[in-house]
């Protein structure tokens, strides 16, 4: 059989509810006993301080003469204990011992008739308490102030219910002994023990059913505990099978309600990474479809005579090659980015020494385009960095500023590089002169194949992975990186990288 989650659910349950009911039941047991015991135990001593002031008349009469055994006081005062009356008491004084024949000596005449009817003040045998709650018959005692034992069985003195007995009635004056109750710490009547025994078998019945009915109980709970798992197991194989579409609308606040909404989550991030996935492909695919459609359309031109083939067009084509290639580059390095190969060699470096070689590697053109530019900033800002990997992140931000900033002779276009210590962090913020982006398009400049300009072609705007390959360089450095609107009227890119403390 296979075990699921309800079967273990009504199980546990089940097993809570048994250790559950059998502790409350013996808790109840020893409870009852003690306090049935308790109760028994206050009310044989209240009998007994009633007889305290027969004790002590009778000890200031006759001293301990009235304990001989042919003395009428003490069955005067057994009989008192016993609730008597004073003609039954004086019966019991008058009345000679009762010695009856041993049973060998029992004549025929003498056994009971098979006939005659038992006495009905018997107790039937499944009326009868269990034989560990049988006691013997209570009966009293006294021992002295010395501790003699006057009155009673030596080997009851452990069972029996003492108290002691002054001269004065404020508990003063010498000890003239203790009276007791013989099983006075027990249950020995036979009619309490069967008053707790029925207890008792209250009691079980009580377990017995509440035990049914919590088990009856649990049946229906489990499947309500499982029917949210059960819910959730359906969503997620509807996720699996490629419906993105949020399961649920609402669910309970508890830790199922909070899986249900991470699901929810789950399957609204996997529709809009199949979105993006499916807007990639198409992506690339125009990317990499309009260079091979131009230049196999020179390619037919040439073959069919229609375009001479010069050094100028085969230069054409190696242009076409060049720019199709460095695509198919751009495309291999950002998906080593996204798969973690993109391999790091880090050293320690100086930040202000990498921007330096970036502008000295593009200072011919810098200067053919009539660009200002300037580096502020703190000098020696040691990073933990791959000198390589920087180099093409400020290279590409270069690029770009080269590519998209109006400059001429007349009105120079303008680069400000500013390097500021924040804690343990440096913030390099690159800033150029206008043309600026709209501010709701600035976050999704570094996007995958995202031009502001849809109508620029790849000559003139790239092919828009140059951003995004710098936002995976600056991850990889454990860095950000934002786009905000410039100062100068141009695009400002914030990258914030940690510095060697």
């Amino acid at each position: 059989m296979k075990l699921t989650l309800r079967r273990k659910l009504l199980a546990i349950l089940l097993l809570v509810n048994a250790v559950l009911i059998s502790a409350v039941y013996y808790a109840n047991q020893l409870a009852f006993e003690k306090s049935f015991k308790e109760y028994l135990q206050n009310s044989s001593r209240a009998k007994l301080t009633a007889l305290l002031p027969t004790i002590r008349e009778n000890f200031d009469r006759y001293g301990e003469d009235w304990m001989t055994r042919k003395s009428p006081h003490w069955t005067r005062l057994v009989g008192e204990y016993h609730g008597r009356s004073q003609a039954e008491i004086d019966e019991m004084v008058k009345r000679p011992p009762r010695r009856g024949p041993p049973r060998h000596h029992r004549s025929e005449s003498d056994k009971p008739n098979a006939d005659a009817k038992l006495p009905e003040r018997r107790i039937g045998r499944e009326e009868r308490p269990p034989r560990h709650m049988r006691g013997a018959q209570s009966r009293l005692v006294f021992k002295s102030a010395t501790g003699e034992l006057l009155k009673g069985r030596k080997d009851s003195k452990n069972t029996t219910l003492w108290i002691e007995v002054y001269k004065n009635e404020d508990n003063t004056g010498p000890l003239l002994g203790s009276i007791g109750l013989e099983n006075g710490l027990e249950i020995s009547n036979s009619l309490d023990s069967l008053f707790a025994s029925r207890q008792q078998h209250w009691f079980l019945g009580i377990a017995v059913i509440a035990m049914l009915v919590s088990s009856l109980l649990a049946i229906p709970f489990s499947r309500f505990l499982v029917a949210p798992v059960l819910s959730l197991r359906a969503a997620a194989k509807k996720i699996a099978a490629g419906n993105y579409e949020p399961p649920f609308k609402s669910f309970s606040k508890d830790e199922l309600g909070l899986l249900a909404k991470d699901l929810n989550t789950l399957a609204i991030t996997l529709a809009d990474n199949l979105q993006s996935r499916q807007q990639w492909i198409a992506d690339i695919s125009h990317e990499l479809r309009t260079p091979i459609a131009v230049f196999k359309a020179e390619l037919e031109g040439m073959i069919d005579g229609i375009i001479e083939s010069d050094e100028a067009q085969l230069h054409s084509l190696y242009d076409e090659i060049n720019r199709l290639t460095k695509l198919v580059d751009d495309l291999h390095q950002l998906s080593m980015s996204d798969r973690g190969s993109l391999s790091y060699h880090m050293q320690e470096c100086d930040i202000t020494e990498i921007i330096g070689h970036t502008f000295d590697s593009h200072l011919a053109t810098l200067k053919s385009k009539h660009f200002e530019w300037s580096i502020e900033g703190q000098p020696e800002t040691m990073l933990y960095c791959d000198e390589a990997r920087l180099l093409q992140l400020f290279g590409n931000f270069m690029q770009n500023t080269l590519r998209y900033t109006d400059s001429s002779e007349t009105i120079p276009g303008k680069i400000r590089v500013l390097i500021t210590l924040q804690k343990d962090q440096v913030l390099i913020r690159w800033q150029d002169s206008s043309p600026s982006v709209e501010p709701d398009l600035l976050p999704k400049l570094f996007d995958r194949l995202y031009r502001v300009d849809k109508a620029r072609d790849r000559a003139s705007g790239g092919s828009g992975l140059g951003l995004a390959i710098c936002a995976s360089i600056v991850q990889a450095h454990s860095g950000t990186i934002t786009a905000t609107a410039s100062e100068l009227g141009g695009v400002s890119v914030d990258v914030t990288l940690p510095v060697i403390k």
